[in-house]
C-alpha cells in the first residue's frame, strides 16, 4: 500500500478536562461531526474497568476513514481515556439530569494515505518509480494543500467544538 502522512505536524491534538460534564452528549456530538463529514466510523476499543473507589476507568478508541479520491484516503483516530468515571445527578435548568464526573483525556490524530489501493506498489519497480513521480511531481500540491490542509483544519474544528461543548476557558484555537 501507499505512504501515510500525519497531517498534524506537532503530534496528536490532546484535550484534558476534569469536572462534571455530559459525556453522552459529547459522544453524540463527536459522532455526528464524523458522520456529517462523511467518514465511515467504527468503535475499535471499548474497555470499562472497575479501577478505584472513586469510579471506573474507561477507554474508547474510534477509527474513521473516508475515501477522498481514487488515490487519497483520510483516517481519523479518536482516543478517549477517562479516570474516576462516575455518573452523578445534578440540577440543570431546574431539572434533575444525569451527568458524568470524571477526569478525561481525548487524543485526536489524523493521517492521509496516498495510493491506498496499491496501484503502483503491486506492479513492479518501474510502476513504483512512476507512482513516486506521480505523487511528488504531478499531484504534490493537490494532496499537500487541498487534502492535508483541509483535514488539519477539520481536526482543529473538532477540537474547538469539543472545547465549546465542555465549556472550557480556552474554547477557541488559532485557526
Amino acid at each position: 500500500m501507499g505512504e501515510s502522512f500525519s497531517v498534524l505536524n506537532s503530534g496528536p491534538i490532546i484535550i484534558r478536562y476534569k469536572g462534571v460534564f455530559d459525556f453522552e452528549g459529547l459522544y453524540r456530538m463527536m459522532h455526528a461531526w464524523l458522520i456529517n463529514k462523511r467518514f465511515l466510523f467504527h468503535e475499535d476499543l471499548y474497555k470499562d474497568k472497575v479501577y478505584t473507589p472513586f469510579g471506573n476507568e474507561l477507554e474508547i478508541k474510534w477509527k474513521a476513514e473516508k475515501k477522498v479520491t481514487e488515490y487519497v484516503k483520510e483516517y481519523i483516530t479518536v482516543y478517549f481515556h477517562l479516570w474516576d468515571f462516575a455518573e452523578v445527578e445534578v440540577i440543570k435548568d431546574g431539572k434533575k439530569a444525569k451527568m458524568t464526573k470524571s477526569r478525561m483525556e481525548v487524543k485526536i490524530d489524523a493521517l492521509l494515505q496516498l495510493d491506498y489501493t496499491g496501484k503502483f506498489d503491486n506492479s513492479g519497480p518501474f510502476a513504483k518509480r512512476l507512482g513516486k513521480f506521480y505523487q511528488d511531481k504531478i499531484i504534490y500540491w493537490d494532496w499537500r494543500i487541498k487534502h492535508a490542509d483541509s483535514l488539519t483544519y477539520g481536526m482543529y474544528d473538532l477540537q474547538t467544538k469539543i472545547k465549546k461543548y465542555l465549556n472550557t476557558e480556552s474554547s477557541s484555537n488559532a485557526y
